[in-house]
């Protein structure tokens, strides 16, 4: 916290949330962790050992609960694959915080996306799904987003892009995104049109909705982007505000569409195959992840767009007040034009 009042009511509110979980209230030190792009988190030192306090940004329009979701993910999790998420300890809903374990991993790298970490992926992901008809699993929220139709992943993405083709040019920038935009809503017509006539052929119904035993438990925004390496190769899974009940085909598609570490493409087959063993009717929902495939990487080109809409970039400033804007827009601009290109001229597969 800048101001002085400002960091004396934090000690205070960390001394109370280490209190409430039963650890020794004392704080040896505190210091801001890296800036992610919706809260702000901090890690603490204690005579316990060391924490993480997480922020959550709340403003209005936003009627996602991400306190609520992540811990209750977290607590879900806990109980399932206790040595891949760190440990919830309690929350403070009044002041929007929680305390959890820290995490002394080291983040991904390119270079270290292989086929055994995205298999460690996929059997957290069954862990999560084995035990998905108990009291407790049927009590986590629905997922941020949603989708238990082909229509309403559909729908989804429109809305994405609708939303972005109100960005007013200001800026040289705010130019460029416009013209992104508009091939983007050009592939997106044409992609459209051929899950239209694929449903056509196969007798699809686009507005039937997920029978409950195919529907999963998602961590959402599912990816090494979220997660920490330790030195034993073992993986620890991060972040999960937005998790909750889903589409076991969103989920695939948000892991092989994420920006930030990219799963590579030949490792798709082996990881549908193995995400989907816990689900009835493994070869149906197989062949909804291959048809939605590209369908999620439209919605990832809008999602490094969002900068240029203000309650998104909102959001960005809340988490990292030093944001240099210009410059990751510029970034952002760079990332989706080069995604663009490969959605016109990469082959989906599809026949």
């Amino acid at each position: 916290m800048e101001a002085q009042a400002s960091a004396t009511e934090f000690v205070v509110q960390m001394t109370a949330l280490l209190q409430s979980a039963g650890l020794t209230p004392t704080i040896l030190s505190s210091q801001t962790c890296t800036q992610g792009r919706n809260n702000r988190t901090y890690r603490i030192q204690t005579l316990d050992g060391s924490f993480i306090v997480k922020q959550y940004l709340r403003q209005p329009g936003d009627t996602r609960d991400r306190l609520a979701a992540e811990f209750a993910f977290l607590s879900y999790a806990q109980t399932l694959a206790p040595t891949c998420v760190p440990k919830p300890y309690c929350q403070d809903v009044k002041q929007g915080l929680a305390l959890y374990e820290f995490i002394e991993g080291q983040p991904l790298q390119p270079q270290d996306i292989t086929a055994a970490e995205v298999a460690q992926a996929a059997d957290f992901f069954c862990a999560l799904n084995q035990s998905h008809r108990t009291t407790s699993a049927q009590d986590l929220p629905v997922a941020s987003e949603a989708c238990f139709s082909i229509q309403e992943h559909l729908d989804l993405i429109a809305q994405r892009i609708n939303h972005l083709e109100k960005i007013v040019p200001e800026t040289p920038e705010d130019r460029e995104a416009q013209r992104l935009i508009q091939r983007l809503h050009a592939y997106w017509q044409e992609r459209v049109a051929k899950i239209h006539r694929i449903a056509k052929d196969e007798g699809l119904h686009l507005t039937a909705a997920l029978s409950l035993q195919q529907r999963c438990i998602s961590p959402s925004d599912f990816g090494f982007h979220n997660a920490l390496k330790m030195p034993d190769g073992r993986i620890y899974f991060l972040d999960f505000e937005y998790a909750g009940w889903d589409d076991p085909a969103k989920m695939i598609g948000d892991f092989f569409s994420q920006l930030a570490l990219p799963i590579p493409e030949e490792l798709f087959s082996d990881f549908v195959k193995k995400t989907l063993q816990p689900f009835d009717d493994g070869a149906q929902l197989a062949r909804r992840a291959q048809l939605l495939r590209f369908v999620y990487r439209v919605k990832w080109c809008c999602i490094a767009l969002n900068i240029f809409l203000p309650v998104h970039l909102a959001r960005y400033r809340f988490a990292n007040p030093a944001l240099q804007v210009a410059d990751f827009k510029r970034k952002q601009l760079d990332k989706v034009a080069h995604l663009i290109q490969a959605l016109e001229t990469t082959p989906d597969g599809l026949s």
